[in-house]
């Protein structure tokens, strides 16, 4: 090996271990919030598993009841680096769950715009996702659906928003969101790292009430198999 392998050989394990350390401190701090973002987390997905045991379901929906596990994946990978220190990549997987998740409902009643974003490169932009969701037309829509739906908003917009821009400031490279330089970087803090289990918990609250409107047919199944979720 040559030196210069061996030096980043020697950093990338002395990371590892400090990471390895921030991991074990985590899990013994670990209070409620982290138990609930486990809980948000996996009730996602199981409404990813319902939706999937429709035999019914058209194509694209039946690639779209996939997303759920890819959400829960992201949300679980954030916790990871959420407790291991990494704040930048734990703000940056998660606001991939957060379009990920929206995008599920988005893309259940628009099937050309799922084949468009698969197989043409089209992109979807969060902004656009929420407004649509958001607009009177679309919970006249939902309501045709439920009879015991109010025309309540499904998810709340407003801290939709908020979250998106917070997590796109680290996406993003905002100076306020650099940590290289800080004296305290790649170090476990108790208060940071119960933060960002609140912040996993708001993305999840925001997800699953809008599966919870969308896929109203699948709540009480969800609360057969995860009865804790009446929580939540």
């Amino acid at each position: 090996m040559s030196s210069e392998a061996r030096v980043v050989t020697d950093v990338l394990t002395k990371l590892g271990t400090k990471f390895n350390e921030n991991l074990q401190k985590a899990t013994k701090a670990a209070d409620t919030t982290a138990t609930k973002a486990d809980l948000f987390a996996r009730a996602i997905a199981e409404m990813g598993e319902i939706l999937r045991e429709d035999t019914q379901l058209p194509a694209a929906q039946k690639e779209i009841a996939t997303i759920p596990d890819e959400v829960f994946a992201d949300m679980v990978l954030s916790l990871y680096f959420g407790a291991c220190g990494l704040d930048s990549p734990a703000h940056s997987v998660l606001r991939r769950a957060l379009e990920l998740g929206i995008a599920v409902v988005y893309l259940w009643d628009l099937p050309h715009c799922f084949w468009g974003w698969k197989s043409h490169d089209a992109d979807l932009i969060f902004g656009d996702m929420v407004d649509h969701l958001a607009k009177p037309q679309y919970k006249s829509y939902v309501a045709s659906l439920n009879s015991s739906y109010q025309l309540r908003d499904i998810f709340e917009y407003s801290e939709a928003r908020r979250l998106y821009r917070l997590l796109s400031n680290t996406v993003h490279g905002k100076i306020s969101t650099h940590a290289a330089q800080l004296p305290n970087r790649f170090q476990f803090d108790t208060n940071s790292w119960h933060s960002h289990c609140a912040l996993v918990n708001r993305v999840g609250a925001v997800i699953l009430d809008s599966f919870r409107s969308r896929f109203f047919h699948s709540g009480p199944e969800l609360l057969k198999r995860l009865p804790a979720v009446a929580t939540l």
